[in-house]
């Protein structure tokens, strides 16, 4: 299944906007935020520019030449320079002020009316700086790496919160509502500080933070949204508030068919709504028979990655692992079905005994489950019983549980980033392994809202927690690649890029891709949407495993010499991710995407952990730096075929990376051995 926060934004001109809007989106991010400096400051990755591009650039910015779509027989732009250059050239030539964010002119969908009403509430989210941002990157870095002494030695809940509470900043900032907007009520405020949620009058904002605020009507949906084109943070603040939350994000939820799997017909070219007369297969064994060798199972999993047998009901082994804890993260109303789940262990002697927890977080966050559901509509639980499935098939009698955040609308990323923190961050016990298969194009996220996660995911990488997260399914060019432009598709590629999905390449998550092959018996390939030969018995993948280079989160210490490039490369890792057996509104399916391999590797983590705590160890926490250790390279079976230049459903394809020895950005260091990477953590000094 592609990653989901699907989102845009406007980096270009309304033509672009007009035809985003006229292609169904997901999660439509739309704010454009310019990535600027502020107060605590974040080291973000940039291209480098020679002379004459320089000359180029100040050329094209003096005549407002700014790139369309399309691009010449060499591969390079046919334009004078980027949207995201100019935009950026023009910034540096008005000296724009640290602080300062904008949005860009055109926002997909949303259409600027009049000036909101100085009395009409509206909320904000000021971000605040850890107390030294220093301080916790090098004690973060020093925990998880495996030649440190300290390697593992996990923190807890209050000394994470001692390292990073800035106190000072959240004094000052109250101390300056207070001082220059009396109209303003906290709403909430984070357990250490990192979010203070305020609801005031649109006036008190405009004063504030030098800007004004319109109402924006949504073309297609009728609904509207308060909302700034820019904002600039107060002096005062600058050294401890790194943005605001809400005041230049436009996000709009739009259901999408999902590329993974055809709830009808199967056939990649039709996509029709449900029909149960015609919908799967009614027993796991006529499943097989249909789809042959190449259909994935958990017993087949076991196998290829030597995995061990599930423990028996009652033994230390299933009560030592009883103790460890995994969560799946849902959202776009995905239900999971227990019926479902009931329906896929039995074929597999996969134990019952265990459940799904409820998450529920501070804000409108709910778990959600539901039999008739997924009985009226499959689409709606596909993707969660896909997680919930498969991370229970590997550590059945792991905790396991459903973290559900409302389906994204207006305030999608900002409930996202709020109820991530809530349900873990600020929880005394965070879950030791989270998978997240859902994601957004990196280019559309603000930089507050980076700033943020990274900060929220290197404390949880300091508690012992492993986040993992689905690299993506549309290849090197995102989704964007499949939404057209005036009849041209690969339109985004020449104005921002090559694009990897986010949070996917966060520095504090661990990247998972998807392959095909081992399953029936074949060499392992890139798992990619335009191949067909023997590793997937001639029928083609539905998606091609995400992959590529950062342009925000700069190259970790841990992939120096892994690569060339200055940024971050995902994936950092790939499992099999084509033809899964699931159950959906039950019947049986195959189902293909990186969020096949994610839960899959959250639960083979669950295994080792139970293992570390019955040794009376730490958990394994932020896995990266181990895994690109030279002395862990044996785990790993290289994959060195295939490419990632194709969207899924087999176009377009519009550029990206090739499969070869070593770490690639298209399967990372390549496939897993589960024993090996047992012995390889079980074996580190900690």
């Amino acid at each position: 299944f592609e990653s989901r926060f699907v989102s845009i934004f406007c980096f270009s001109t309304t033509q672009v906007v007009e035809a985003a809007v006229a292609n169904s989106m997901l999660w439509l991010l739309v704010g454009c935020v310019l990535a600027v400096d502020v107060g605590c400051v974040w080291s973000v990755a940039t291209p480098s520019e020679t002379s004459e591009d320089a000359r180029e650039l100040g050329e094209a910015l003096e005549a407002g030449d700014e790139c369309r779509a399309g691009s010449s027989d060499s591969g390079q732009q046919s334009c004078g320079l980027s949207a995201v250059q100019l935009r950026g050239q023009r910034r540096s030539h008005l000296g724009t002020e640290s602080g300062y964010e904008a949005a860009p002119a055109h926002k997909v969908g949303w259409m600027q009316s009049e000036r909101c009403a100085g009395t009409e509430l509206h909320e904000l989210a000021f971000v605040v700086c850890p107390k030294s941002l220093a301080q916790l990157q090098e004690v973060a870095l020093d925990r998880t790496n495996p030649s440190s002494p300290n390697y593992r030695k996990w923190l807890s809940r209050t000394e994470v919160s001692d390292l990073t509470r800035n106190e000072q900043g959240l004094l000052e900032l109250r101390a300056h509502l207070r001082a220059h907007a009396p109209e303003a009520g906290i709403l909430h405020a984070s357990r250490d500080g990192d979010l203070l949620r305020v609801l005031a009058p649109v006036a008190t904002w405009e004063s504030l933070l030098s800007t004004e605020f319109f109402v924006y009507k949504h073309e297609e949906h009728n609904s509207t949204i308060l909302r700034s084109n820019n904002y600039l943070l107060p002096g005062a603040l600058k050294e401890h508030v790194s943005g605001v939350l809400q005041a230049i994000n436009f996000e709009q939820f739009i259901p999408t068919t999902m590329p993974g799997i055809d709830l009808n017909t199967g056939s990649r070219d039709t996509q029709q709504p449900f029909s149960s007369a015609s919908f799967g297969w009614a027993n796991f064994t006529e499943l097989q028979a249909s789809k042959g060798p190449s259909l994935v199972s958990p017993t087949k999993l076991r196998t290829i990655y030597s995995m061990p047998a599930i423990a028996e009901r009652g033994s230390d082994l299933a009560k030592v692992q009883a103790k460890t804890s995994q969560v799946v993260y849902g959202t776009l109303s995905q239900h999971w079905s227990p019926s479902d789940r009931t329906r896929f262990e039995e074929p597999f002697g996969i134990p019952q005994d265990n459940y799904v927890k409820q998450l529920k977080g501070q804000t409108e966050g709910f778990s959600m489950s539901g039999d008739a559901m997924c009985r009226q509509n499959p689409s709606d639980c596909a993707e969660a019983n896909l997680d919930v499935q498969y991370m229970m098939a590997m550590s059945p009698w792991t905790q396991i549980g459903y973290w559900y955040v409302p389906k994204a609308d207006e305030h999608g990323m900002y409930t996202f980033l709020n109820d991530f923190m809530a349900q873990f961050v600020d929880d005394d016990h965070p879950p030791q392994v989270i998978s997240i298969s859902y994601g957004m194009p990196e280019y559309l996220v603000s930089k507050s809202a980076l700033v943020l996660f990274e900060t929220l995911a290197m404390k949880l990488a300091l508690q012992g927690t492993t986040i993992l997260v689905a690299s993506g399914d549309d290849g090197a060019a995102s989704f964007l690649a499949r939404k057209k432009l005036h009849g041209e598709e690969c339109w985004s590629v020449p104005l921002i890029g090559l694009q990897v999905s986010w949070p996917s390449s966060s520095h504090w998550v661990t990247s998972v891709g998807a392959t095909v092959g081992p399953a029936s018996g074949q060499p392992e390939v890139v798992c990619q949407s335009n191949y067909t030969g023997p590793s997937t018995d001639g029928e083609a993948p539905l998606i091609t495993s995400g992959g590529g280079y950062s342009h925000k989160v700069p190259k970790p210490a841990w992939q120096e010499g892994i690569h060339n490039e200055s940024s971050r490369g995902v994936p950092d890792l790939s499992l099999l991710g084509h033809n899964f057996a699931m159950v959906i509104g039950g019947r049986w399916r195959s189902v293909d995407g990186t969020s096949a391999s994610a839960p899959v590797l959250g639960g083979m983590l669950s295994l080792i952990n139970s293992e570390l705590i019955a040794a009376g160890r730490p958990t394994v926490g932020f896995l990266n730096p181990l895994l690109y250790a030279t002395s862990s390279k044996s785990i790993f079976s290289d994959v060195t075929e295939g490419d990632n230049r194709c969207a899924s459903l087999g176009a377009p394809c519009c550029g990206g990376y090739d499969a070869g020895p070593g770490w690639d950005p298209v399967t990372g260091l390549g496939s897993i051995d589960w024993q090996k990477l047992r012995d390889a953590i079980m074996a580190s000094q900690f």
